[in-house]
């Protein structure tokens, strides 16, 4: 989802950048790889929480049933 929020907000940029107030200053490049370079790092950072957090709990289910 976070992929997708940074691909909508990219497309959002390239086509309306040009006529909003402070990004008319910008680079066009800034349209493409700004979304991108703000969005990586905060999933990474939210992939990161959610794989520890799987692995400090217990297995339950039938996935403690096939690991034993």
């Amino acid at each position: 989802m976070g992929g997708s929020y940074a691909a909508l907000l990219t497309g959002f940029y390239v086509d309306n950048g040009p006529q909003l107030p402070v990004w008319d200053r910008l680079p066009h490049l800034t349209y493409w790889l700004l979304p991108t370079a703000v969005g990586a790092p905060l999933i990474r950072r939210a992939l990161r929480r959610f794989r520890s957090d799987m692995s400090t709990r217990p297995r339950t289910g039938a996935h403690a049933v096939a690991r034993r």
